[in-house]
């Protein structure tokens, strides 16, 4: 990459003024020399852990907790499945271990005892850290789609191509501490050339190859698609298939219905209007999405629970309200967390378990994305969530370093009734 070489500001220029000026009346006199004054850098702030009690969450005597055991008990299904002396990564969670006894309880609570359950098995903590503290939101769309192209089904959704790779940079790792990896692996997605690794084309550059295309749809909804990361595909017979994440070209997202706004061209960041402005200039259609250099591709998958979401990043179906979107660099999968935010004008105070990740979520340990669910009133309810958020994480007894472990469980001070 180029180096970008900073054009002379205004500072610079003022500061160019004054040693000229010094430099010309050095013969007359020696003034006393000047120090420009350079302000400090303000250091990100650490991530840090903070032991509470339950009634120190806001709303949590009324939270619905339902779909966060939902959610925890779908993740468990997987968690006992791995070997119990396998790190949970991420900046905390100990060992699979420590979460198997809150997973047999969960899978025995009885309705209406969520919170006696979580209360017994998890000890809250507040978390603060880099990065934004924010909440947004997603969902699964329902897209209209045909198997070959027909008019207005001009945009190919794609499998994932044979010459992608994703390497795990997280398993070459030299730094370790107690055998477990520093941080949330990261991964690197390019293609082998010449027994290299080079990145994998932009947007602009990828076409379809012979079985690669799954369907066809409108291009509002396959990009769409692309940024929510699955969705559903209905047929022209009534059929539905679900097009789930298989890869991303590696490429930071950017938005190209922000991009073409920055213009002029489209006066709201809207599904909508997007879909009118494709419509109105079809001839604009490629460059618009090429703004945009990450692409995503998808798997065909069938619909076998209707209730349920696609497989997040975690590989667990996701739950509607239960499940959400965070930077695994803090959080590990499974990990249980509990935001406070707005929605619609009135407080938004859920529990919720971390099961996905996407690239515009991987910005520190209060930034996430709450999974709405399935359909348009699903996705026209999620694009109204946007609002600043605190943050909590539910440990696992068993993780508990001994400062967190003397507090209880219940603050009975905080109780409501």
């Amino acid at each position: 990459m180029t180096p970008t070489v900073p054009s002379r500001s205004a500072p610079a220029r003022v500061l160019a003024s004054i040693v000229l000026v010094l430099g010309l009346g050095a013969c007359a006199s020696q003034p006393a020399p000047l120090t420009p004054t350079i302000p400090p850098v303000a250091p990100e702030p650490a991530f840090t852990m903070t032991p509470v009690v339950f009634g120190d969450l806001p709303g949590w005597y009324d939270a619905d907790l339902v779909p966060a055991i939902t959610a925890f008990r779908r993740h468990c299904t997987a968690l006992t499945q791995r070997a119990p002396d396998t790190n949970m990564p991420g900046a905390y969670g100990g060992k699979v271990r420590d979460w198997l006894p809150a997973c047999y309880a969960a899978a025995n609570a009885p309705a209406g005892g969520e919170r006696a359950f979580f209360e017994s098995y998890f000890q809250p903590a507040r978390i603060e850290g880099p990065g934004e503290a924010r909440l947004t939101a997603y969902f699964e769309p329902v897209i209209d789609a045909r198997r070959l192209p027909d008019g207005a089904f001009s945009e190919p959704i794609l499998r994932r191509p044979a010459d992608l790779v994703t390497i795990d940079l997280g398993a070459f790792a030299d730094a370790r501490e107690d055998d477990a990896l520093r941080g949330a692996p990261r991964s690197l997605t390019g293609k082998v050339e010449n027994g290299r690794v080079e990145p994998y084309p932009k947007r602009e550059a990828i076409a379809p190859t012979p079985g690669q295309v799954i369907g066809w749809a409108h291009p509002a909804d396959v990009y769409n698609l692309q940024v929510q990361g699955s969705g559903r595909l209905r047929f022209e017979d009534g059929t539905e298939v679900r097009a789930a994440f298989s890869a991303q070209n590696g490429y930071k997202w950017r938005s190209a219905l922000g991009a073409l706004k920055a213009t002029g061209a489209l006066a709201s960041v809207t599904w909508p209007s997007f879909r009118m402005w494709i419509d109105n200039n079809p001839g604009d259609t490629r460059s618009a999405l090429n703004a945009d250099p990450s692409y995503v591709f998808f798997s065909e998958e069938a619909v076998t629970d209707y209730a349920a979401g696609p497989r997040g990043a975690a590989g667990i179906p996701l739950t509607p309200m239960g499940s959400i979107a965070v930077d695994p660099a803090f959080h590990p999968y499974g990990a249980i967390v509990f935001v406070d935010g707005e929605y619609n004008g009135a407080p938004f105070q859920r529990l919720l378990v971390a099961q996905d990740t996407g690239g515009a979520i991987r910005r520190g340990p209060q930034r996430g994305d709450v999974f709405f669910g399935t359909g348009a009133d699903a996705g026209a309810a999620a694009e109204r969530m946007n609002a600043p958020a605190r943050w909590w994480t539910l440990l696992p007894r068993p993780v508990v370093d001994p400062p967190f472990a003397a507090l209880p469980s219940v603050d009975d001070t905080h109780r409501k009734g």
